[in-house]
């Protein structure tokens, strides 16, 4: 196989996290039989999406794994409009199929805030969510079936019931390279921005709000996270709904998704290139949150599920262990919706770990995926 010269190497040796690794090679196969021939020909294989993940999950080690980049892979149907299926190879933007479905009145209806770069392939590996996780759950709840790569370069489908072999586990154990994707009829949204003054009011209006069958999307927004996207200094609410219920509708409404849809980068303007994903119980957020506040980290997230995503400049890096720590006595997750990649190996629970190192042996045996991530 063709050696990649050093400097068109370096684009492929990061990913959202900032961390840096060392590539030996890269591939953009255009097909799976592509993708089965690089499986064979390699010993150790650093498996690449949108590069978007926040855990170093594409980040190459050593300069012992090649990485194969799937963009390419990135072939849509067939699609059956009647069963509102569609089969999707592993590189599709997940924009670019919401375009595509458009024309039908169809979406898939998992919703990250990365949407514009994400792959479905990279979403399944995390099992990814996003901001309508409190109607349609994880991309686990809409996958009807995957075609995975094995280290001998065998390809495998994979039902629902085999599925927890792969669907989450980051690419630790195969290659996911095509999925059939179970569909949602396009519905007219609207949204509101709530402001609340009190922290504990917040946590009984998501309460209520869980309860409406109509409530796709509630988002928290601290006060800091409100004032750099130009609203007051207050906390607030994202909500959206199926049908004309919110005040914002039509131009508004696709106003409302833009500026939640621009966190990532306000963030990172202002310094905080470090998002994490914690999860826990809801009646445990305002003594979190209080925690944040305290140290100066802005935070928002999925606060219908639980999922919190404080924001932490370079210098309060340091301070993530510790906060880290006192999630897991909360009796929370570290991590809610990004993944374990590279930076929460640490903090992986030792019987979380077992399990998750007994699946890698029967699935990799050869060892060849995703080497020193997760476990």
């Amino acid at each position: 196989m063709k050696k990649i010269p050093r400097n068109n190497l370096i684009p492929y040796e990061t990913d959202a996290s900032g961390i840096r690794g060392n590539a030996l090679n890269v591939f953009h196969p255009k097909t799976i039989m592509r993708v089965r021939e690089i499986v064979v020909l390699s010993k150790r294989i650093c498996i690449r999406g949108g590069g978007t993940g926040f855990v170093g999950g594409a980040v190459p080690g050593g300069g012992l794994d090649v990485v194969l980049d799937l963009s390419k892979l990135d072939g849509i149907g067939p699609f059956d409009k009647e069963r509102k299926t569609i089969e999707v190879e592993a590189g599709i933007i997940l924009d670019d199929l919401q375009d595509y479905l458009f024309e039908y009145g169809l979406e898939f209806p998992i919703n990250p805030l990365s949407h514009s770069v994400c792959t479905i392939g990279g979403m399944i590996a995390t099992n990814a969510s996003g901001s309508r996780i409190v109607k349609f759950g994880h991309v686990s709840d809409w996958v009807k079936w995957i075609e995975v790569v094995d280290g001998n370069g065998v390809l495998h489908r994979k039902g629902i019931t085999e599925m927890g072999d792969y669907v989450g586990m980051e690419g630790i154990t195969g290659v996911i390279v095509k999925a059939c994707l179970n569909l949602y009829p396009l519905k007219e949204r609207s949204a509101t921005f709530v402001r609340i003054e009190i922290l504990n009011e917040v946590i009984e209006k998501v309460k209520d709000l869980k309860k409406n069958v109509n409530v796709c999307m509630v988002e928290f927004l601290d006060k800091k996270i409100s004032k750099l996207l130009g609203l007051e200094e207050n906390y607030h609410l994202a909500i959206e709904y199926e049908g004309d219920f919110g005040l914002l509708k039509g131009k508004e409404y696709f106003e409302f998704l833009d500026k939640l849809g621009s966190i990532y980068s306000v963030v990172g303007l202002k310094g905080y290139t470090r998002i994490e994903d914690f999860k826990f119980f809801l009646d445990k957020i305002p003594s979190l949150i209080n925690l944040f506040e305290k140290k100066g980290i802005p935070v928002f997230g999925h606060i219908s599920v639980g999922i919190l995503h404080p924001c932490f400049s370079k210098e309060q890096e340091k301070l993530i262990p510790e906060i880290t720590r006192v999630i897991q006595r909360f009796g929370g997750h570290i991590s809610g919706e990004y993944g374990i990649g590279i930076l929460k190996k640490e903090f992986i629970d030792i019987n979380d770990a077992r399990i998750l190192i007994n699946i890698k042996k029967r699935t990799d045996p050869l060892n060849k995926f995703n080497v020193g991530k997760v476990i």
